[in-house]
């Protein structure tokens, strides 16, 4: 029997239990040498709560900290103070292989650059985080053909990143996110290379994707027509997070 055939969508991204809160942030703080003993503040006593299926846009001007604030949330850098909770786990406490762990386990990334592997399929490409959580590769492939269909890409499985337009890679990285079946993805300006007609198709995936399995979204944008369809905007100024 066919992997596919033997599991619902519901099976395969089953619904959020417990506690609705997948992520919080706990007065985080960030800061930079500037060198000679100087620092500069990024962000100060940031506080935020994102619940199950929830949709966040961060937007501010350039350097106002919206990416780093992001990569403070998905565990890709630390805060100078303060707490970072995915699923109620400290990833501030954690040691670097643990918050690998619950990255992969718990969280989805999506880039302005896909950040696809130009040696492998789009295929393959969107099962790597499956294989390294270790499903088994036919599961994986399996796994991410059904997903490549969903967001339009069932005629180009077998097509490696150069063979694909701007819009499809980046589909192919947004179906990447969501293979792990991730509390929450953290997206960092991904529609920021596109024109803007796929742009909007782009964000249309993005939000049935968010519909259909319940996972929660956090962008960072400088579009605000792309910030307007989240149900939180926020805007970092002054090193502060300030709802609008």
């Amino acid at each position: 029997m066919n992997y596919l055939d033997s599991f619902s969508d519901s099976q395969i991204f089953p619904a959020g239990t417990g506690d609705p809160i997948v992520m919080e942030a706990v007065d985080i703080c960030k800061s930079f040498s500037e060198g000679g003993g100087n620092q500069l503040e990024v962000l100060k006593n940031i506080n935020l709560t994102v619940k199950a299926g929830e949709k966040i846009a961060i937007v501010g001007a350039s350097g106002s900290g919206k990416s780093t604030l992001l990569h403070l949330l998905g565990g890709l850098d630390s805060p100078t103070s303060g707490q970072v909770f995915v699923d109620e786990k400290d990833l501030v406490r954690m040691s670097e292989k643990e918050r690998c762990r619950v990255r992969n386990n718990y969280l989805g990334f999506v880039y302005q650059f896909h950040h696809l592997l130009a040696e492998f399929s789009a295929q393959e490409n969107v099962a790597m985080p499956a294989l390294v959580r270790g499903i088994s590769p036919s599961q994986a492939l399996n796994k991410a053909a059904m997903l490549l269909d969903k967001v339009g890409m069932t005629q180009r499985l077998l097509h490696k990143p150069s063979e694909l337009s701007g819009g499809e890679r980046q589909r192919a990285a947004i179906a990447r996110a969501v293979i792990n079946e991730p509390r929450c993805i953290c997206a960092d300006e991904p529609t920021g290379n596109l024109d803007k007609a796929t742009a909007e198709q782009v964000v249309q995936v993005m939000l049935r994707l968010n519909k259909e399995f319940g996972t929660s979204l956090i962008v960072v944008t400088h579009d605000m027509e792309f910030a307007k369809k989240m149900d939180t905007i926020y805007a970092i100024e002054n090193g502060q997070l300030k709802a609008i």
